[in-house]
């Protein structure tokens, strides 16, 4: 266990027994920043509930963030801050809200990485962020895809796979019609 887990420890035994701990003598660094905190590339997408206490709440909490709904503190508790900012997206649902709003599916998942692709077309040979997003998005929605950043023949593959299972024609390009249903969570088979 590090230094700084250690004291933890120790300071959460203090404030549990009701003992007055004195204050270490060196600074305590400050909490890690947010981007270290956040991994948003998993190798799947698991079902979450409102109460789990789990690493992958984090890329949840992060997502929310990066779509502009928090600020919700990454912290890997779906608690009422991180539910919050679930029900802005919920709430606007066509059809009124979901009978379980606040299960994170497949569905949400893809939402979430499909909803932050810029306003552009992407193909093969494209490269950087924009593309990693949009391989989250597949992973998300269920196709068997590296997340790398490069738009090459198997991201190509998982699009047109991707657009079949929609019923949109096979072009293997990101356009709208495609940035469209990803932002609207479709997936490729069923919903979790």
């Amino acid at each position: 266990m590090g230094m700084m887990s250690v004291r933890r420890v120790i300071a959460l035994l203090a404030l549990l027994s009701g003992l007055a701990v004195a204050a270490p003598t060196q600074a305590v660094p400050p909490p890690v920043a947010e981007k270290a905190a956040c991994q948003r590339t998993l190798p799947s997408y698991p079902i979450l509930h409102l109460g789990d206490r789990r690493p992958e709440v984090r890329t949840l909490q992060c997502s929310l963030n990066d779509l502009g709904l928090g600020p919700v503190v990454v912290d890997g508790y779906y608690g009422r801050q991180t539910r919050k900012a679930v029900y802005r997206i919920v709430s606007h649902f066509e059809g009124g809200v979901p009978a379980q709003p606040f299960r994170i599916n497949n569905g949400m998942w893809t939402l979430l990485f499909g909803c932050q692709l810029p306003d552009h077309q992407l193909v093969e040979g494209d490269h950087g962020h924009a593309v990693v997003v949009l391989q989250r998005a597949l992973r998300a929605a269920g196709g068997t895809i590296v997340v790398d950043g490069r738009f090459g023949p198997q991201t190509t593959a998982v699009v047109k796979q991707y657009q079949k299972a929609q019923g949109n024609a096979q072009t293997g390009r990101v356009e709208a019609s495609t940035r469209f249903i990803l932002c609207m969570g479709g997936v490729i088979g069923q919903l979790n």
